[in-house]
């Protein structure tokens, strides 16, 4: 259940997805209004925990714009940087294990508000949650497990393309190929992707209602669901993702190479204007310790 990832993912995503680099400090500031409207979206909140919610997320923020924003600005200069010199299957995957690293550390500093939180669930509220996960699943189902295959991979397809080209322009003909090649050849795992989803949220549900009430108990049990995610994945689906990613790390390595000066030059003016972005966003304290250390 990736979306109910909702303090972490919804602070992160909204600069990071943002689709022009004039519209960062626009998605930034509007991060705590996405997150409450995505958890209210599985669990509707009364006054006094929509203010609770309020405060811990304007709490996390300030966190999250002290410690997190200087280091985004770093991993793409440093990124931009590799990318001059060419870059291997191997290099970008130790690219998205920093952002994987990034949303770990995002995922621990909101558990124990989320503990907290949790505290006030009322019975009522954890049946809402349910049906709102079944309903997610049942939408999940419908539109990736139960559609044909070829459908599926050439949607799969044309998202990437999009999130590539806003890095790149357009890309060529050549890298168009690849991406298709590359969405038509991964091993179909959609059913073993909502099976984990049934069990990371069963035990979601277990922790919520067996603990809701013991912070101290539920804040390790939601830091494994939210920043590990992948402790509930069927063994079938963490065979077919680590076949997935050898092959999707190959691709963008191949994408890469196969970039034009034109596409070399948007790429480095998007990281550059994206890294400026979040020094400018960075809270005064941490801009400061920086430019003061040696």
């Amino acid at each position: 259940m990736r979306r109910a990832r909702f303090i972490a993912a919804s602070i992160l995503m909204a600069v990071l997805a943002a689709p022009g680099c004039s519209r960062v400090q626009f998605a930034y500031g509007q991060a705590e209004r996405v997150a409450a409207w995505t958890l209210e979206g599985y669990v509707p909140l009364g006054e006094r925990q929509s203010l609770a919610l309020a405060n811990q997320l304007a709490d996390f923020k300030q966190w999250h714009c002290r410690t997190q924003l200087m280091a985004y600005a770093g991993w793409l200069r440093q990124a931009d940087a590799a990318l001059r010199t060419g870059i291997t299957a191997a290099q970008v995957e130790a690219r998205f294990a920093d952002v994987r690293g990034f949303g770990r550390t995002m995922a621990q500093e909101a558990s124990p508000r989320l503990a907290l939180l949790a505290s006030s669930l009322t019975d009522r509220q954890l049946e809402q949650l349910a049906r709102a996960l079944e309903k997610g699943n049942r939408t999940f189902r419908r539109e990736f497990v139960d559609a044909a295959y070829a459908d599926v991979a050439a949607a799969r397809a044309a998202r990437t393309r999009e999130r590539l080209e806003f890095w790149t322009g357009p890309l060529t003909r050549e890298q168009r190929q690849v991406v298709d090649r590359w969405s038509a050849a991964l091993d179909p795992s959609q059913t073993e992707m909502l099976h984990s989803r049934e069990r990371w949220q069963a035990g979601l549900r277990a922790a919520l209602a067996e603990h809701r009430d013991q912070p101290e108990v539920l804040r390790p049990q939601l830091e494994a669901l939210f920043a590990e995610p992948e402790r509930w994945y069927t063994p079938a689906l963490r065979a077919k993702l680590e076949i997935n990613r050898a092959r999707s790390f190959a691709m963008i390595a191949q994408v890469l190479s196969l970039m034009t000066d034109a596409q070399k030059r948007r790429l480095s003016e998007t990281s550059a204007a994206l890294a400026a972005d979040f020094e400018a966003l960075a809270c005064p304290a941490v801009k400061s310790a920086v430019v003061a250390s040696p």
